[in-house]
């Protein structure tokens, strides 16, 4: 199975890599240079590292260098967690950003300290023109900043890439002079991090009296050296020489989906900072290839589980967004069951992605790689079970409550696993999770009871409908999706790790029309085998 998703995996990274650098087009030299400077030092020698010896480097360390790629939302919420691990141990750090222009300053300073609006912030450093990436990946630093009283320090100018390293290292050089006792967390792009360019630059110009910690983020060549010495595992550190080490915290592929979004949708659009409300809720609909993106995500995951499903019936379907509301609300009123009808409604108006019964139509918010291969997930789920002549719809209007969260937590368990094969790195709630919701003043009624069901199914063998008490079709289905991405990612640990054949039988299971009680217990047979499940908590990185 291992080399099955190796070859997925790759196949899938290939075909991303190559239209994102179609549409990037060709570099200018100066850039080209940077790129193979950094595709050589990704290729040097490293050894297994560890979160522990990472920040044993920080905590000894004067200036930490973070790399960014631009278009990728993972990059800035790596910094998000570092800037909170090192607030939750009380270090006095400041933060560098290149994407405020150093002549700005003040106007950080302003922001900072509530003297200016966010919109008169960004209008003041001409945002919009001056960086264009979404503005949501770094509000989160201002607010952590302003909150824990961090000063930010901009870093970026015009010219060369080679003269605003080394502009920027003269920032860096000085406020280190003036603040010797407070770390430098910096957050600059990918290439400019590279060992004998900006850290190089910073060394000259203190006079070599720092130390400094480098860490380079998702880099394809180490994890396809990962992949193939059997060492990738769900969060990697890896240690070049000294100082300097690699986190694989992302499949490198998701970060050229992310460039391909950028491109088609947020480049050439001078206002998109306003729209960013719009483009979180996808009431635009932003790519024309999300058809044949979705298609081909069905044929990955058909070639990875091999259900019993005709590839030939895999473009029978249809997506539809926001702007498609009235045809989506034409298919619900198909069903003539206002229970029915009313469920799915809310399903819309909580922003989730579902298939609409008694078709091959599915809502989807907005096309984010995880929410297409979610789907596509239940593409194929709905493709097996529709082979076997099964019809959703007189489950979902009958009184079979645990048949029904049954079948909706296979559903959510194809849907999620899907998901995981497209991006291995994919985090959901776990037990432990729960349990510390479960223990919130502020948590809904209606999500705590959720949640409890979910806890005492892992809990206990009682009949899966005495778990159910009380829950709406809505809370059955909540509490099936907590469950099934569970399940999900605990089965894709095993499958891309180990060829067990009761992995095997756990996929045949979940395409399965056997909704019984028997079934679901055997499947947490599986599932819960050799874990322990009641400490298991998402990751934090």
């Amino acid at each position: 199975m291992k080399n099955t998703l190796e070859g997925i995996h790759k196949s899938i990274y290939r075909y991303l890599k190559n239209k994102a650098n179609n549409l990037e087009g060709k570099p200018s030299a100066q850039l080209l240079t940077y790129q193979n400077d950094q595709q050589k030092s990704a290729q040097r020698k490293f050894s297994d590292s560890n979160m522990q010896e990472l920040f044993s480097s920080i905590e000894d360390s004067d200036i930490i260098y973070l790399g960014d790629f631009h278009t990728f939302d993972q990059s800035t919420r790596n910094l998000e967690r570092l800037m909170r691990i090192l607030t939750s141990k009380q270090y006095d750090f400041a933060i560098g950003l290149e994407f405020v222009h150093i002549k700005n300053q003040k106007y950080i300073d302003y922001f900072i300290n509530n003297h200016i609006t966010e919109l008169e912030f960004l209008e003041s450093i001409n945002y919009t023109e001056s960086w264009r990436f979404p503005w949501t990946y770094y509000k989160k630093f201002f607010e952590i900043a302003r909150k824990e009283n961090i000063p930010l320090l901009a870093l970026n100018t015009e010219g060369t890439l080679k003269s605003r390293d080394q502009k920027a290292s003269r920032v860096i050089a000085n406020y280190h002079k003036n603040n010797p006792e407070r770390k430098i967390l910096v957050l600059f792009g990918e290439y400019h991090i590279v060992k004998n360019k900006l850290p190089e630059k910073v060394l000259r110009a203190t006079n070599k009296s720092v130390i400094q910690t480098i860490i380079h983020q998702n880099l394809d060549e180490v994890y396809w050296k990962l992949v193939k010495d059997n060492k990738l595992t769900k969060d990697k550190v890896v240690k070049f020489t000294g100082r300097e080490f690699a986190l694989i915290t992302s499949a490198p592929w998701l970060k050229y989906e992310s460039q391909i979004y950028w491109y088609e949708h947020l480049s050439e659009d001078p206002e998109f900072d306003i729209h960013e409300y719009i483009i979180e809720t996808g009431a635009i609909n932003f790519s024309d290839n999300v058809p044949d993106n979705f298609l081909f995500i069905c044929e990955e995951v058909l070639r990875a589980f091999r259900p019993k499903v005709k590839e030939r019936n895999l473009d029978d379907f249809h997506l539809y967004d926001h702007i498609n509301l009235e045809k989506v609300q034409t298919h619900l009123e198909k069903i003539k069951n206002m229970a029915l009808i009313t469920f799915y409604n809310n399903l819309i108006k909580r922003g989730r992605s579902f298939r609409l019964p008694q078709s091959n139509y599915y809502f989807c918010p907005n096309y984010s790689i995880n929410r297409v291969s979610y789907l596509a997930g239940v593409h194929i789920h709905h493709l097996a079970l529709k082979e076997k002549r099964f019809r959703p719809v007189d489950l979902l209007t009958s009184r079979k409550r645990s048949e029904i969260f049954i079948y909706f937590l296979y559903q959510c368990i194809c849907g999620y696993f899907a998901s995981k094969l497209i991006n291995p790195y994919r985090k959901c709630d776990m037990y432990a999770d729960y349990k510390k919701q479960l223990r919130q003043n502020h948590i809904k009624q209606s999500r705590k009871n959720s949640i409890k069901a979910i806890l005492a199914l892992l809990d206990n063998d009682q009949p899966v409908k005495e778990n159910l008490k009380g829950l709406p079709l809505h809370g059955i289905f909540s509490s099936s999706r907590k469950l099934g991405h569970i399940f999900a990612d605990r089965l894709f640990d095993n499958y891309y790790v180990k060829n067990r054949e009761e992995i095997k039988e756990a996929l045949k299971i979940i395409y399965s029309t056997d909704f019984s009680d028997e079934s679901f217990f055997r499947l947490k047979e599986i599932v819960l085998k050799d874990f322990d499940y009641k400490s298991s908590r998402k990751r934090e990185f």
